[in-house]
């Protein structure tokens, strides 16, 4: 099933040298039925390892369309840690291939967001995406899926729900109620990040602990109810267009 293929279609040269590795997996330019296909492999490669130790640098992920959607523009922006100070954005536009289905973000936002991992010079501990980790119904998520490409430890933070039953939790910061899958098992937590706003949707992408995942989100949350990185990215990609 799986073809090694880079962001471009074009395979690495040898001396091609990238800041940020990718592991080109699969190929991005295939059907809604094998990218289902696809979720599922990459299952095996999840890791819930509680890394890295010491956190210096966090990254957030966001894209945004062309108003006649046949562009798709992300952006990554680079923050110290705790600091919250901006280090690095990086941003790129590709030809958007994908339809819109739910359950298939990341074979929509997937190739430009790696694109922008490329060209980044500060390579971050940390990645926040605005989207799901294992939330999901194949536990593949666009923080999850990419973590793997990536090798990273990645965190998804969505604003809405898309998978598994919870109940609210407290109107107070740092409230949190945990979301189970029909098995009953813990999947992510529905998070209150500021008092009087609707709470986000934390999981695990790949290689981090829930609890870990839910403290990176609440120190990288000041005034908004959105992380402040996952703002910045989200404002950038938007100014893309």
């Amino acid at each position: 099933m799986f073809s090694i293929y880079s962001t471009h279609g074009i395979i690495p040269q040898p001396g091609y040298r990238q800041r940020m590795k990718v592991k080109y997996l699969h190929n991005w330019n295939i059907t809604p039925k094998l990218a289902i296909e696809i979720q599922y492999e990459l299952q095996k490669r999840i890791s819930f390892k509680n890394s890295p130790n010491k956190v210096h640098l966090i990254a957030g992920a966001d894209a945004s369309f062309s108003k006649a959607k046949e562009l798709i523009h992300g952006a990554v922006s680079i923050f110290s840690f705790p600091e919250m100070e901006l280090i690095e954005s990086k941003t790129a536009t590709l030809p958007l291939s994908f339809p819109y289905i739910p359950g298939l973000l990341s074979f929509r936002e997937g190739p430009v967001l790696l694109e922008c991992f490329r060209q980044i010079k500060n390579i971050p501990d940390i990645i926040l995406f605005d989207g799901q980790g294992i939330m999901h119904p194949r536990k593949m998520g666009i923080a999850t899926h990419l973590g793997i490409l990536l090798d990273k430890s990645t965190i998804g933070c969505a604003k809405s729900y898309l998978y598994g039953e919870f109940m609210p939790p407290a109107n107070s910061k740092g409230s949190f109620e945990y979301v189970r899958d029909k098995n009953k098992k813990i999947i992510g937590a529905c998070l209150r990040t500021r008092k009087d706003v609707k709470p986000m949707f934390v999981s695990i992408g790949n290689k981090i602990s829930l609890s870990k995942a839910s403290d990176i989100v609440l120190r990288c949350t000041k005034k908004y109810r959105i992380p402040e990185l996952l703002r910045y990215a989200h404002r950038f990609a938007g100014e893309v267009k």
